[in-house]
């Protein structure tokens, strides 16, 4: 019985340690000085969230990446976020495409998973694109024996989500 209740208090003090860290990220409070007070003092640190509002730099460019998430046998379905030139770029979703738009040159596109609770990332490996104005290049994410990597293809792959 003892141990039980041990357990369960564990669990509770980590659920409400999650919540109260969630609240000082995001800003959440009932103390709108208090909010402006904190996020003024500590910069979010939370996953990038993929938000319509705010204005991409990969929204406008001369050239054009696309950026397609392949499901493979070994894919464990985990939302990737692609990073150019160790900036967001955005979130990719299993099965999904996405245009990222950038300047001419030589770029390299990349990325991260979050781990199970959040609490960490796994970086991906860059790999390195020259982009021209007028030929889009394309880049896949793939899980290929348990490892996940992006390349550079030379058409985009077929939609199989």
């Amino acid at each position: 019985m003892l141990s039980r209740f041990t357990l369960a208090t564990l669990m509770a003090t980590i659920m409400l340690t999650g919540c109260a860290r969630l609240a000082a990220v995001t800003g959440t409070s009932h103390d709108s000085t208090a909010t402006a007070d904190a996020s003024a003092a500590q910069p979010a640190t939370g996953a990038p969230i993929d938000n319509n509002d705010s204005p991409s730099p990969f929204e406008t460019g001369p050239t054009v990446i696309n950026v397609s998430h392949l499901v493979t046998r070994t894919d464990d379905g985990s939302s990737v976020y692609v990073t150019v030139d160790g900036q967001d770029a955005g979130l990719l979703k299993k099965g999904e495409k996405r245009e990222i738009r950038v300047a001419p040159g030589k770029h390299q596109i990349g990325g991260y998973v979050q781990t199970l609770f959040g609490f960490g990332k796994v970086t991906i490996a860059s790999v390195d694109v020259t982009t021209e104005p007028n030929s889009p290049k394309n880049v896949v994410y793939s899980v290929t024996r348990q490892k996940p990597a992006f390349s550079e293809t030379d058409a985009t792959p077929p939609n199989n989500s």
